[in-house]
C-alpha cells in the first residue's frame, strides 16, 4: 500500500519565537511613552533650574561687587578723624567707618525728623549723655552741635565702646545694639538665641535690624580688606558669613 507523504513539521519553539517576537501589548507601550515624556520634562527642568541658579549666583556676585566698590570709594572723607577716635576708644577704625556708612553715607548734615537723629553717625539728642570721658566732657553740648563732624564721631565712638564692653566686641551684637538699642538685644538674646551669648542673623527678629547688622558687617569687612588689611586676619572669623555671629570676644 502507499503511504501518502505527511506534511513537514515546523519545530514547536520556532514557531512559538515567530508568534511571540518582540510585540508589545498597548499598555507597554503607553507605560514606555509615559516614562519617557516624564524623564524629558525632568530633562527640561532640571536645565531650567540650573539656568536660573547660575543667574541667580551672577546677580548676587554683581550686587556684592556694586556693594564693594560703593563702600571702596567712601571712605576717603574723615578718614583721619575715624582712626583718631577709633585708636582713642580702642577700636577697629574699619567698623567704625562701617556704622557711618550705614548711618548717614558721611553726611554730616543727615538729619532724621522722626527720631531727631543727626550727623554722621546719627545720634539722637540723648546721646549727648555719652560725651562724659570723651574730649568734649564739660562742654554744654547742643542738638545743633552733633551736626559737627568731630563731636559728632567723639560721642558716636565712645558709644560704640560702651557697646563693645557691654557685648564683648561681638560686631553683630554692636551693630544691633546701635540700630534697636541694648534693651532690645538683652531681650532678643534672653528669648531667642541658641546659646544666650551670640545671635545669629536669622535669631534677630525686626527684618530692619537684621539687615543692618548684616550691611555693617559686610562694610567691615569690605573695609578691612581695602584699608586695614593688618585687621582682616582676625576679622575672617565673621567676614562674608551671613548666618553666624563672631561670638564673644572678637573685638571691633
Amino acid at each position: 500500500m502507499r503511504r501518502t507523504a505527511e506534511p513537514e513539521r515546523v519545530p514547536t519553539r520556532r514557531r512559538a519565537a515567530r508568534r511571540t517576537g518582540v510585540r508589545l501589548s498597548r499598555l507597554q507601550w503607553i507605560v514606555i511613552c509615559t516614562m519617557s515624556i516624564v524623564l524629558l520634562v525632568s530633562l527640561v527642568l532640571m536645565l531650567v533650574s540650573a539656568a536660573r541658579l547660575e543667574d541667580q549666583k551672577a546677580a548676587i556676585a554683581e550686587e556684592r561687587a556694586v556693594y564693594e566698590r560703593r563702600v571702596y570709594r567712601t571712605m576717603v572723607k574723615y578718614r583721619g578723624m575715624i582712626e583718631k577716635y577709633a585708636a582713642e576708644y580702642g577700636l577697629r577704625p574699619a567698623y567704625l567707618a562701617a556704622i557711618i556708612l550705614n548711618e548717614s553715607s558721611y553726611n554730616p548734615e543727615a538729619y532724621v525728623a522722626s527720631t531727631g537723629a543727626r550727623g554722621l553717625m546719627q545720634l539722637i539728642p540723648s546721646a549727648k549723655t555719652y560725651v562724659k570721658g570723651t574730649a568734649y566732657d564739660g562742654r554744654m553740648i547742643t542738638d545743633d552741635d552733633l551736626y559737627d563732624p568731630d563731636i559728632n564721631v567723639c560721642i558716636g565712638a565712645n558709644y560704640v565702646r560702651i557697646l563693645s564692653d557691654r557685648y564683648g566686641g561681638d560686631p553683630v551684637l554692636v551693630a544691633c545694639a546701635y540700630h534697636a538699642g541694648p534693651n532690645n538685644v538683652d531681650y532678643w538674646l534672653y528669648k531667642y538665641s541658641s546659646d544666650h551669648r551670640t545671635l545669629k542673623y536669622s535669631e534677630i527678629p525686626t527684618q530692619s535690624t537684621r539687615d543692618y547688622a548684616r550691611k555693617v558687617v559686610d562694610s567691615y569687612a569690605i573695609y578691612c580688606e581695602h584699608y586695614y588689611q593688618d585687621a582682616a586676619g582676625s576679622f575672617a572669623r565673621v567676614g562674608g558669613l551671613y548666618e553666624h555671629s563672631a561670638g564673644a570676644g572678637a573685638d571691633v
